[in-house]
């Protein structure tokens, strides 16, 4: 109930009849009631004096209590297409999609669950923090990453049941120990924990729960020596050497010739002339090709729903659009690839397609890798691999980064950071030192 300061303007909840009660209470020369009497005192000499209408009163009380239930629930309600209203409530360590045929009938639903619930325990508020990230845009793949990170970090914790405002930095260090004595973790991993912790003292901050982020005087360095140690992977096995690039236009002369062909083969052929993601391969068009202008433009790339199980079609990485030249080796590959699907009948508007429509990313990944599974390669390759070789030729080349960025589709910073490896063989190595040490 509200303070006796506004008891008046909640119990006399209509204006006008609050102005027709002071009005009649001036004509009959009577004394205004003190505003200093307790709530039930002040409620009951207006309920008692028929000032209001108790039925009406509760009415609003409850209306009241299921907006302020409905407002903390951390999900939408949405109508599908289907014309069902639909949201989810938490379940386990994740949540479930419920489903009803009228809206009021989910919010039922929703305010049965939370009347039971209060929203102060660690897991509630990351649940919360999902909540907020969902409505910041993040794709089903981020989300569903976090809930998995979830049981990997925090479930079975003590501190998946402590109030989000009695965790102190005390209790985030014990549990970052205690974490680290049962699990193998990496620095990385467990900044990237402590970042899914501080997200979520952040929201409980922003919704008042809490007057201050313990996060903050956490000092996390301090933890790097007791994670698991992390060998970096060398330019050999993060890239494709010459010898094992001609091993794998072998193999892939190899497949062309079979009876059973596999279209996969071609998009791996063709990501040697282009470092194309394999999710952009998999979403290239043929209107995509400008025979024109000598031009490809990469547009679009292949995505996969983890929650829904589902492939897509949407934008490349970061929204990038990035336009690659059309050169002699690239048309090649272009016309074999559709001179087969012609012939077998596979053709679409995909540039990869086979028997089963267009050629999934996934099938690409699994092309190439079967591939360098062999005595050929010290390591088993990826679509990556192949991306990172081109671009270190380029850069060894001579090619401005800022080039070699555009044309691979990456920032100038990823591109020195990630993609660019020393890819010369120790003969030419040797040619170099050679040089360098003659004397003229």
């Amino acid at each position: 109930m509200p303070t006796a300061s506004i008891q008046l303007a909640v119990f006399f909840y209509d204006k006008n009849t609050y102005d027709n009660y002071i009005e009649g209470r001036e004509r009959a020369d009577q004394p205004m009631p003190d505003i200093k009497l307790s709530d039930s005192e002040l409620l009951k000499y207006a309920v008692e004096n028929g000032i209001i209408d108790a039925a009406l009163l509760q009415d609003k009380i409850e209306m009241q209590k299921r907006k302020e239930l409905l407002k903390k629930h951390p999900y939408s309600i949405w109508e599908g297409k289907n014309g069902y209203w639909n949201t989810y409530l938490p379940y386990g360590n994740g949540r479930k999609l419920i489903k009803k045929k009228k809206r009021i009938d989910i919010e039922n639903e929703v305010i049965d669950y939370w009347s039971e619930k209060v929203l102060n325990s660690f897991k509630d508020r990351f649940i919360i923090w999902i909540s907020r990230q969902e409505k910041c845009g993040r794709t089903d793949n981020t989300i569903s990453k976090y809930e998995s990170d979830y049981k990997r970090f925090f479930q079975g914790d003590k501190i998946e049941n402590m109030s989000i405002q009695d965790i102190s930095d005390e209790d985030i260090a014990e549990f970052i120990q205690r974490l680290l004595e049962r699990k193998d973790i990496p620095y990385r991993a467990l900044k990237a924990m402590f970042g899914y912790m501080n997200g979520v003292f952040e929201k409980a901050l922003m919704d008042k729960v809490i007057e201050i982020n313990p996060c903050k005087y956490v000092d996390l360095p301090i933890f790097k020596q007791h994670c698991k140690a992390e060998r970096p992977k060398s330019a050999k096995e993060r890239t494709v050497s010459n010898e094992e690039k001609k091993a794998i236009i072998k193999k892939l002369n190899a497949n062309h010739q079979k009876e059973h062909i596999s279209i996969a083969g071609y998009a791996v052929e063709l990501s040697l002339y282009t470092g194309m993601r394999v999710g952009e391969l998999s979403g290239l068009k043929w209107e995509d090709i400008n025979y024109e202008e000598q031009s490809i433009t990469i547009c679009r790339s292949e995505k996969y729903n983890r929650k829904k199980n589902e492939f897509y079609i949407s934008t490349t990485k970061n929204d990038k659009v990035r336009t690659f030249p059309l050169t002699s080796e690239i048309k090649d590959v272009l016309d074999r690839v559709k001179k087969e699907e012609i012939k077998r009948g596979f053709l679409t508007e995909f540039v990869f397609s086979d028997v089963d429509g267009r050629v999934h990313a996934r099938k690409i990944s699994e092309c190439i890798r079967n591939m360098t599974m062999t005595k050929e390669f010290e390591h088993t390759k990826s679509i990556h691999a192949i991306r990172r070789t081109l671009n270190s030729n380029l850069r060894s080349n001579g090619v401005p980064v800022t080039v070699a960025a555009a044309l691979l589709g990456h920032t100038e910073r990823v591109n020195e950071e990630n993609y660019t490896y020393d890819v010369s063989s120790i003969h030419e190595k040797m040619k170099i030192i050679e040089a360098a040490g003659k004397i003229s």
